[in-house]
This record gives C-alpha cells, structure tokens and sequence, in this order.
C-alpha cells in the first residue's frame, strides 16, 4: 500500500477480512476502511457459478462437496465480519444474483455516494461539547444553534431515539441496554455519522454535545468520521455543579439528582474528561469557558468564541 499510496486514489482489500480479528489488526496497523462491499449471493447460485467455473477451471476443489464445506465456512467466520461493520454502517450491501453489469450498475452507485458523502464531511465543522453534569452546556448548545445555524447532535438522545424507531438496530440498541451492558462505540459511532450526514444538506456545522465523554471515543471519532475542529469545554466547580443539580432534583423527579450519585457521577466526569481535555489542549482546540456565572453572561464568552470562528 506504501509503494502505491502516491499513484493511486484508494485501496480495494480484495476478500479481506477473512475474520473479524483479521479486520480489527489492519485497522489498528494500518488504517480504518471507509466501508465495506458485501456482495450477497444465495448458496445455490454460488453453488451452480462453482460448477459451471469446475468445466474449465481444473481446480480440485469446484465440486459439490467441497463448494459446500467452503460456503459453511465462509458464513462462520464471515458473520461476525459483516455485523462488526454493520454496526458502524460501513456494510454496502449489493445482491450480486443478477449479471456482471446490472451488479456493477449498483457498486457505482456506492461509490459515487461515498465519494460525495466523503466530500461532503471533509467540509463540515464539528465542535466537540464538553462539559459536567450541571454545567450547562445544553442550554448554551441551544443559544449556538439559534444564533449559528449549528446543528445540535446528543449521543443519548441518539440512542434513545433509534430505540424508539424500532429499526433493526434499535432493537440490537434495546437488547443490549436491557443487558444492562455498555453500547458499543462501533454502534455510537455509526448513529452519530448518520445523522451528520443526513444533516448535510441543511448545515455543514455540528455540535456534538457531551462527547467524546473518553478519550478513545474521540479518536475513533476523528477516525471513522471527521477531525473536530475545536472543543468548547464549560469549566465548573463541583461545588457549583453539585447545588444546581440538587436544586434541579427537587422538581425533576430524577433518581440520580441526588447528593451521594452526583459525587459518583462528577468522579467519573472528571478521570474519563481529564485525558480528553489534555489531548485536545495540546494541539490548541480547547475552548475553556468558565460556566459559574448565569446563562446569559456564560453566553456573552460562547458568542465571542463562535464569532471567532466564523
């Protein structure tokens, strides 16, 4: 790939990954791919393609027993391939039952889309939000995007939102929280890409609120997506954020507005934030915005940075 990285536009890894491990080395060694090209055909039409090669290929292996092994071993180590990608939406699907051209038609289609879409995100700003529970950096997200046409992206509210549409991956997105497990970056990730590029046609800028809340979400972020171009971080003391959220807690009805969780959740904040902040302090993005005044004065240094910027 080394040899060829001048003189060539992109890398097409033919059948590769054979499996998940396989794919999971090459990205940490090399790189992430920006998707996947699964080319879906029933047993039986491979089986008679097979057959049909057998007549003149002279390999020993393009027989009926053996194309049938091969097909069982294909789908065991290539399953867990597909759903890894599709979990990020990488996998671009094309049923390669139809003829060489018809097939081809539909592998165009995929990479103009992806070639636009790539396009499309290497001319987005995307501003990371960062900020502890009570800061609050939802309101001032709120002032941003009426002031500045962003558009306001949560996490959270992501998921909850694809759970809620009871699409194939909500229902993955649901199994997994009623585990009571963690949800993968992979799936966060891919719910965060998608409604970036959904959002495409109406703004090219994005607030990422409450992300990335480690420091390998924001990695992988600028990875698979798009490099941040700052970080807009609302610095508050514990002692502050811990009276307004009890203050909250007497209307919000919320089980964790409470004294002994907040201390939990603002130890937690801090050792997962820390790194983050220190990573992006280093090449000149953070935005540190002291947020222990009122909403309208913590606004006044949020425009200011924002006007900067434009």
């Amino acid at each position: 790939m080394l040899k060829k990285v001048t003189s060539s536009k992109g890398f097409l890894i033919d059948g590769y990954p054979r499996e998940l491990e396989q794919g999971i080395k090459f990205e940490k060694e090399i790189c992430a791919p920006q998707f996947v090209l699964n080319f879906e055909v029933s047993d039986e039409t491979m089986t008679q393609r097979l057959l049909g090669r057998a007549a003149t290929s002279g390999r020993a292996d393009d027989n009926a027993e053996t194309i049938k092994k091969r097909l069982v071993t294909f789908h065991s180590i290539t399953t867990p391939v597909i759903e890894h990608y599709g979990k990020s939406g990488k996998v671009k699907t094309v049923s390669a039952e139809a003829g060489k051209d018809e097939v081809f038609a539909e592998v165009q289609k995929i990479f103009d889309a992806n070639i636009a879409t790539d396009k499309a995100l290497k001319d987005s700003k995307v501003v990371f939000v960062i900020g502890g529970p009570g800061s609050g950096k939802g309101t001032q997200c709120a002032n941003i995007v009426r002031d500045f046409g962003f558009c306001h992206l949560s996490s959270g509210d992501l998921l909850r939102d694809e759970v809620k549409s009871g699409s194939e991956r909500g229902e993955r997105l649901k199994a997994t929280m009623e585990r009571g497990d963690l949800v993968p970056m992979e799936e966060v990730l891919g719910l965060l890409k998608d409604a970036i590029v959904s959002n495409l046609t109406e703004t090219k800028c994005f607030l990422i609120d409450g992300y990335p809340r480690e420091l390998e979400q924001g990695v992988r972020f600028e990875r698979d997506i798009v490099p941040c171009s700052s970080v807009l971080y609302f610095d508050v003391s514990d002692a502050t954020m811990t009276s307004r959220l009890l203050e909250r807690g007497k209307s919000s009805g919320r089980v964790d507005d409470n004294e002994v969780t907040i201390r939990k959740r603002l130890e937690t904040f801090h050792n997962q934030t820390e790194p983050v902040i220190s990573f992006y302090e280093r090449q000149g993005k953070v935005k540190k915005i002291s947020a222990e005044t009122g909403i309208d004065e913590v606004y006044v240094e949020v425009k200011k940075f924002m006007e900067s910027k434009q």
